[in-house]
């Protein structure tokens, strides 16, 4: 297993004087300047809205950063028995923080870690090394289901799920 820092990032809404606003979601690092969010709410998809997001490796003591989202890009899938959906937010630079998530991985990888993981994003990409732990289920177990308000609308070819998740990162190689 990865022994580094778990790079994670979440998500907020930009309030009309620039600050964060309430956390909507949350993600990790899949490149430089890339966030990936798996199953994320309706809300991250809405293109009129301004994110920022908070990125720092879990437990620093306060050496996160934040940065603006240039854009957004949307992805689901159901094929092969899996459903997932991901969010990969491109970010307006790179994060201070991707020295430690620069795992570099293929799509032929990812598409066979996310067949062996049954479409569990986070546990996909631990797999292939990206220092990625999922955020902590409450302890009474109250954690609320992924919205899968994408429904009607995703894909049916894992493959090409996978490329609309791991080609637009400069981590992900094999993509044509």
């Amino acid at each position: 297993m990865n022994d580094s820092p778990t790079v994670g990032a979440t998500v907020h809404l930009v309030e009309p004087d620039g600050s964060a606003g309430p956390a909507l979601a949350h993600g990790f690092l899949a490149g430089p300047s890339t966030v990936l969010v798996p199953d994320p709410p309706k809300t991250i998809g809405d293109p009129w809205q301004r994110y920022l997001v908070e990125i720092g490796p879990n437990g620093d003591g306060g050496a996160s950063e934040t940065v603006r989202v240039a854009g957004i890009s949307l992805a689901a899938t159901s094929a092969e028995g899996i459903r997932t959906a991901a969010a990969v937010l491109a970010l307006v630079g790179p994060s201070r923080h991707a020295d430690q998530a620069a795992v570099r991985t293929t799509l032929p990888a990812l598409a066979d870690s996310l067949r062996r993981h049954q479409g569990d994003l986070w546990s996909a990409y631990a797999g292939l090394g990206f220092p990625v732990t999922a955020p902590a289920v409450p302890a009474d177990g109250s954690a609320a289901a992924a919205e899968a308000w994408w429904i009607g609308q995703e894909g049916h070819d894992l493959v090409v799920f996978a490329q609309g998740i791991c080609c637009i990162t400069v981590n992900c190689g094999g993509c044509k």
